[in-house]
Order: C-alpha cells, then structure tokens, then sequence
C-alpha cells in the first residue's frame, strides 16, 4: 500500500487534486491560444495528478473503513472532482488541436 495512515492518504488527496487543478487551469488557458504542445503537455500532467489523487482517494476510503472525517471527506471528495478537472483539460487540449487543424485547411 502507497500509504500507511488516513493522515497521509487524505494529505496526498488534497496535494494531488491540487495539482491536477492548477495544471487543468494551465491547460485549459494553453488551448484557448492554441498552444496545443503545451495545453497538451499539461492535460497529460493533470491527468497523472488526477490519478495520483485517486489512488489515494481509494487508500483513504480503505483506511478509514468508510468512516471518513470532515477533513478527510473533503479531501476524499477533492479526489474526484480532480478527474472531472483532467478530463475537462484534455477535452479542451484536443479541441485546440481540432481547430488549428481546421484552420490549416
């Protein structure tokens, strides 16, 4: 197991869901100017954050029993909306790339 207590899994739920929201933001600006090599670069980096967050997410869950803190549900809950943020950025990456294909045309 990736951690040994609720402390360090809820920590590395909100470190990681962090993460993948700040490079989600990144991507997301990286597309609408069409730097395509960068919004992707940073979808992937959210992504992997994202990811990240989940393993955690599923060691606090088997931790804690399903009985989860305040704290630790707020960080349990950051886990997810980490995935919605990597999947927005990726969709965002691949449109950028559809439009300045479209463009070229």
């Amino acid at each position: 197991m990736l951690y040994d207590t609720r402390k360090e899994a809820a920590a590395a739920c909100t470190r990681e869901a962090a993460a993948a929201k700040h490079y989600s933001k990144l991507a997301l600006e990286f597309a609408r100017n069409r730097k395509c090599r960068k919004a992707w670069d940073m979808a992937d980096t959210a992504t992997t954050a994202a990811k990240c967050a989940m393993q955690a997410h599923e060691a606090l869950w088997g931790l804690s029993g399903g009985e989860l803190t305040e704290k630790e549900w707020a960080a349990f809950e950051a886990a997810e909306v980490a995935q919605v943020d990597a999947r927005q950025a990726v969709r965002a990456a691949a449109a950028a790339v559809d439009q300045v294909n479209q463009n070229t045309r």
